[in-house]
């Protein structure tokens, strides 16, 4: 996957102002000096100029990278999950309703959940479509994970809560478990 251009340029414009700070550093710094017989009139148009250019390219540099950043970044990345894992906006949806009422009993890696009442379900999930190709898998992956959460689980240590979802939610944390458990 290519990256876009924006980051891969830049490391180069970080190098660019860097050297162009250094240069101007060196030249400031290279300016002959002003001798002791020589009054003290104000500083040079030159001394000036070299200031302002280093303010300038100072400025410049303090604009630019922050900005190329943002650009380099604006891809929604909310979308991009644990292992690859591209998340729809439902998916989404679910995991930020996962993180508020799941994520302190359940431990899941896509969700950086570390619950210890309920499984894991990380080694869960992945179990309950077997050998199915990926689009069935994910389909019963989904399937189990509704029916807990409308149904609710008692077993084990804890006790999961019936309908602590209910409709579209219930339907949007299953689809996002269900895409990142056990990636």
């Amino acid at each position: 996957m290519a990256l876009p251009l924006a980051t891969a340029a830049l490391p180069l414009l970080v190098v660019a102002c860097i050297l162009v700070l250094g240069v101007g550093v060196f030249l400031l710094a290279m300016r002959r000096p002003r001798r002791a017989d020589e009054p003290p009139v104000g500083e040079s148009r030159a001394a000036k100029g070299g200031l302002t250019a280093i303010l300038v390219v100072v400025t410049a540099f303090g604009l630019a990278v922050p900005a190329l950043v943002l650009v380099a970044n604006a891809e929604h990345k909310a979308s991009a999950e644990v292992g690859g894992v591209h998340l729809d906006a439902r998916q989404q949806k679910g995991r930020e309703l996962f993180a508020h009422s799941c994520n302190l009993c359940h431990t899941l890696a896509g969700a950086a959940a570390v619950g210890r009442t309920g499984p894991d379900l990380d080694v869960l999930i992945p179990t309950v479509a077997g050998t199915l190709p990926e689009k069935e898998a994910y389909v019963a992956r989904k399937a189990f994970v509704l029916s807990a959460i409308l149904e609710g689980r008692a077993r084990g240590k804890g006790q999961m809560p019936r309908l602590l979802f209910q409709g579209a939610e219930a339907e949007d944390v299953a689809a996002f478990v269900a895409a990142v458990a056990g990636r």
